[in-house]
């Protein structure tokens, strides 16, 4: 198949060299004119003074990098609070939620973990449910020339994170329904107890609620040798000991291991949405996710039949 053409006012203009020693990135080059127009250059995205991720080996990055991991270790949840700038996050959240009309609108009561196949008994901490309620843009339904994709896309903050987590390897999900998502919660939204079925979770807070919203979690409340029921069902009880909650503000970029950490959000209370963009990686190239996880989406979509 031929490439298409490009006009000559496609065509970009010479970028300026890179500082010495550092490798070009095509991203934080200048847009149109001269300056930076809808977002399209990473550093009207990304605050660049606090986090240069682009330099890599700087002593910023070496103390990002050793705070991140012993933060991990302890908490679950690792914050790097103003990543990207108030003016790109609130353009990104208003161009997410010109899409709700498409988006998936989730409505479920779920366990709080992954199906094991076996038979657990009324009021086991594996039998109770949890309602979840919130709507999800998809990643067929993010435009390419979205800021928010271009900051998925940006090769600095994919090493940046591999380095985070130890990886040898670290690869961009090719998956055309969940690569790259948004979660958008309204007033009464909430996204119910769980663990998850992956060891880390990368997301961007592009808009904060009025109130609610909060993300509160047990860290590490399970191992892969203990599962720890008592104190789950303790915590779906309403147990407060050992809760934390944070406020994630407009603009953090966030770094969670949610697989042993019990977690939810907070219902949302106000006329002022809660968006969350959400970021998929994997260590093996090429993934996709499974076709009944797809499935389930298709079937969350506006105007799709439902069963009964």
């Amino acid at each position: 198949m031929e490439s298409p053409a490009i006009s000559e006012t496609d065509r970009e203009r010479p970028p300026a060299a890179p500082a010495e020693g550092l490798p070009f990135d095509p991203l934080l080059r200048a847009g149109a004119q001269g300056r930076a127009t809808g977002f399209n250059a990473i550093p009207e995205i990304i605050d660049l003074d606090r986090y240069p991720l682009h330099q890599p080996g700087s002593p910023r990055i070496d103390a990002l990098l050793r705070e991140g991991r012993a933060t991990l270790e302890q908490d679950a949840l690792f914050s790097l609070p103003g990543f990207v700038r108030p003016e790109a996050a609130a353009f990104m959240a208003a161009e997410i939620e010109a899409r709700l009309p498409m988006a998936c609108r989730v409505q479920a009561e779920r366990i709080a973990y992954y199906s094991d196949g076996k038979d657990w008994p009324a009021g086991h901490a594996r039998s109770v449910t949890h309602l979840s309620r919130y709507h999800q843009v998809l990643n067929h339904q993010i435009s390419n020339n979205s800021p928010l994709r271009r900051l998925y896309c940006w090769e600095p903050l994919r090493e940046f994170l591999r380095r985070l987590m130890g990886y040898e390897t670290f690869y961009r999900s090719e998956c055309p329904h969940l690569a790259l998502t948004a979660k958008v919660a309204g007033d009464g939204d909430t996204d119910g107890w769980h663990f998850d079925g992956n060891d880390v979770v990368f997301s961007v807070v592009l808009k904060e609620p009025e109130q609610g919203g909060r993300f509160e979690y047990f860290p590490n409340i399970r191992t892969d040798k203990d599962e720890n029921y008592e104190a789950v069902a303790a915590a779906f009880a309403g147990r407060r000991s050992g809760l934390r909650s944070a406020r994630l503000a407009a603009g953090d970029l966030n770094v969670f291991q949610g697989d042993h950490t019990l977690h939810r959000v907070s219902p949302v209370e106000g006329n002022r949405k809660r968006v969350v963009g959400l970021f998929c990686y994997d260590r093996a190239p090429g993934t996709n996710f499974g076709e009944p996880y797809v499935e389930e989406l298709r079937r969350q979509m506006p105007g799709a039949s439902r069963p009964g």
